[in-house]
Order: C-alpha cells, then structure tokens, then sequence
C-alpha cells in the first residue's frame, strides 16, 4: 500500500488537495502539509510521524519546489527504501501519482507520471496562434 503527502511552502499543499479531490474524489491515503504557517512551522517531526505510522507503505512525498527546505527535508528521509520524493508538483502529476495502478511499482509511477506532466507544461499562446493559421485556410 501506499501513502501519499502532498507538502508546500504555505497553503499550496491544502490547494492542490482541494482540487484534486473535487476532480478525483476524497483520498483518504493523502495526507497534507502546509509547511511554515501556524499549523506547522517545521515539517520534519510530521514526516517522520507519517513514516513511523505507516512503517509497511511505501511513502510518497510530493514537494512544491526543488531545493526549497521543504524538499530538503524530504531527500533527507530518502535513506529509507520506502520513501520516494518527487518535486515541482503540479496537478497534472499529483492526479497521475494518485490515481496509478496500486500494484505498479512505486518508482515506475512517479517516472511515468513526471513524464506526463512535462507534456502538459506548455506556452498556450503557440497553440492558440497555431489554431488562428489555420482558420485563415
């Protein structure tokens, strides 16, 4: 089984968890951190405790950006087998992690889903003068 923790800068985390569940529905494996706010100045001791919890799951953690120190401290934790840190989420990956296959291998998701969301990263300008070109024919 997996667990899955969405963990920011800010409110970010509690956005995207938001959003995610009005598309996909509630998940009740995902956990969020809202790094340095009144609810948690310190995301460390809660990841920890979510490993410690859950000491038979793999554990994914989901970063807003990489080489901030909410990142920081979860390559830190990568020691253990069970920990997987992916970074730059956006929604687009969080949903593919999220909704992957439950007995596909961990790494396998995250590498497939990292390389979906880079195809659907794009500057929305080309496209809508692309699609003007060819109305004028």
């Amino acid at each position: 089984m997996r667990k899955y923790v969405l963990a920011s800068h800010g409110h970010m985390a509690e956005g995207i968890k938001s959003t995610l569940e009005i598309i996909v529905g509630p998940q009740e494996d995902l956990i969020c951190i809202n790094a340095y706010t009144k609810e948690c100045q310190d995301p460390m001791p809660e990841f920890k405790k979510i490993i410690e919890n859950n000491p038979e799951d793999d554990i994914v953690f989901m970063t807003d950006m990489f080489g901030g120190s909410v990142n920081n401290n979860a390559i830190v934790l990568t020691k253990n087998p069970k920990v997987h840190v992916v970074t730059g989420i956006n929604l687009a990956v969080v949903i593919s992690i999220i909704m992957s296959d439950q007995d596909a291998g961990t790494e396998d998701i995250i590498k497939h889903a990292v390389e979906q969301a880079k195809d659907m990263i794009m500057y929305c300008n080309e496209l809508a003068s692309n699609e003007d070109e060819d109305d004028d024919f």
